[in-house]
């Protein structure tokens, strides 16, 4: 009974007897059971997609029959040693400097305004308040709250 190579990733190696039973191999284990028809199917179509996400099952046979293995590595652990610029793509593409310097700035800005229009700039920008819904909450004017929102604007130029 030749039990069948499946993808690395895949945790178990699949196989029907001659006699029609559906078997079971776990890879870590080496545990083998005998399954229901329904899970073989649910097991297959899993081990086909992780074969097409590979875009092949890594192996293949040459001209002798012998088979051999794909060099590809699929793996983000794995960094060429050789060409940098081949793994940019796992370069994490944010700009975390810019990051960092809007939130410093956004630090000086809230050290720098006042208790209520601290209260104003979070309530708007971190809970999308509205000015309207701002001012009902604090229970201040519309008039009120549009010259705090003034404050608020003409600080947050300088410091930005």
């Amino acid at each position: 009974m030749k039990i069948p190579k499946t993808p690395i990733a895949f945790d178990y190696d699949l196989w029907t007897t001659e006699d029609g039973k559906c078997m079971v191999r776990v890879k870590r284990t080496g545990e083998v059971s005998e399954v229901d028809r329904k899970v073989m199917r649910i097991l297959r179509a899993e081990e086909k997609r992780i074969r097409r996400s590979y875009g092949s099952d890594n192996t293949s046979e040459d001209e002798d029959g012998a088979e051999k293995i794909s060099d590809t590595v699929l793996s983000l652990d794995a960094m060429p040693e050789d060409d940098v610029k081949s793994a940019a793509w796992l370069a994490d593409s944010r700009d975390c400097m810019e990051e960092l310097i809007t939130a410093l700035k956004e630090k000086e800005l809230l050290s720098i305004l006042t208790e209520k229009q601290r209260e104003l700039y979070l309530a708007m920008t971190r809970e999308g308040l509205t000015l309207r819904e701002f001012a009902r909450r604090k229970g201040i004017g519309i008039r009120a709250a549009f010259d705090l929102k003034a404050a608020v604007q003409k600080k947050f130029q300088k410091t930005f």
